[in-house]
């Protein structure tokens, strides 16, 4: 598929006690935790693009400005959108929302960086620790 500005993706996810606050740690309530959240964003605008791109090469996500908006049960359904903003060379930009029982829990900016898997990886291995 050839991705272009004005592009609009969905996805549902189903919340578990895997997702939530108290399971991350990043709260103490078992509702749907904000790295959760933020994690079916990213996964809503990478799978189009990397399903559009040569195998060695992947997008990487290097933006995300999200307002959480309210809580979320766990077992409640998570809908998704994302829209592309923009395509700047290598670099994706996407307006995301995300919605559970009709009511939108999210929404913000996330941006996402094409960059060859390999060199990418490679680039991890002169990182001193």
């Amino acid at each position: 598929m050839e991705i272009k500005e004005g592009m609009e993706f969905e996805k549902e996810f189903s919340t578990t006690k895997e997702h939530s606050a108290k399971n991350v740690g990043s709260g103490d309530v078992e509702v749907l935790s904000t790295p959760s959240l933020i994690s079916f964003i990213e996964n809503t605008a990478r799978e189009p693009l990397d399903s559009s791109f040569g195998n060695d090469m992947v997008t990487v996500g290097t933006l995300i400005n999200i307002r959480h908006l309210r809580a979320s049960k766990i077992g409640d359904s998570v809908i998704v959108k994302v829209k592309l903003l923009s395509m700047d060379g290598n670099r994706f930009t996407f307006w995301a929302e995300a919605f559970c029982n009709g009511k939108k829990i999210a929404s913000g900016i996330h941006e996402r960086t094409l960059v060859k898997r390999s060199e990418f990886l490679n680039s991890l291995k002169n990182v001193k620790e």
